[in-house]
């Protein structure tokens, strides 16, 4: 991409969150952007056709790059040992978000003025349904969980699990990123591990478990 539309883009981009600052996006007009970046009405229009199209692009962009730090974190996450202490498999876990944490670490104004309630919900649900998406493809990447059977309320237990589950870990991660000028992506992490002792990962570890058990004891029959 030229030069010159990184420059202009980001200018708009910045712009945007700055009038977050103050703003709810459903109350800016074409004019604040303008006003706070510099650029003109025509320029601005050369790229977007309003401040919704601003918004999605910055979203989207957002979501891209969380897909891709995601993706790298997934691989160590394979060959997790089901049948090992929960302890032990929650640092497995942990060890498989560095470039999670620290794309968010890098993106914090982002995520927390998008979040914030000056910010657009639609971003909260893209977060939340690709957070929901890459946890149950690394539930499918485990070697123990293949070939899982649950009964319908076992299923569905494991949904509202995990999805209460997503949406605490976003409410976290929104609370840590405020203390980000003392915490490092390290420290993040540990706060992270923390609190994954508390929450439903302990339920869905137990389905995963008890089916493991289930299979070897029809097995051994």
């Amino acid at each position: 991409m030229d030069i010159r539309v990184t420059n202009t883009k980001n200018r708009l981009v910045e712009a945007l969150l700055t009038c977050l600052e103050e703003k709810s996006v459903y109350e800016l007009k074409v004019k604040d952007i303008i006003e706070v970046s510099g650029v003109s009405t025509r320029t601005f229009y050369q790229y977007y056709a309003d401040v919704n199209s601003l918004v999605a692009d910055v979203e989207n962009d957002f979501i891209e790059g969380y897909k891709d730090s995601i993706r790298r974190d997934r691989e160590s996450l394979a060959n997790i040992d089901m049948t090992l202490p929960t302890q032990d498999q929650l640092k497995a876990v942990l060890s498989a978000t560095k470039n999670t944490i620290s794309y968010c670490f890098d993106h914090k104004r982002e995520i927390q003025l998008l979040l914030s309630d000056n910010g657009d919900i639609r971003f909260y649900n893209l977060i939340f349904d690709t957070s929901c998406d890459e946890f149950f493809e690394r539930i499918n990447s485990m070697d123990d969980s293949q070939g899982i059977k649950l009964t319908g309320k076992e299923r569905i237990a494991m949904l509202i699990d995990v999805q209460v589950f997503i949406n605490s870990m976003i409410d976290l991660v929104r609370v840590l990123l405020n203390y980000s000028d003392r915490l490092s992506p390290y420290d993040m992490r540990e706060n992270i591990m923390a609190f994954l002792h508390k929450t439903p990962l302990y339920e869905l570890t137990s389905f995963l478990k008890k089916d493991k058990k289930s299979s070897n004891k029809n097995s051994v029959d």
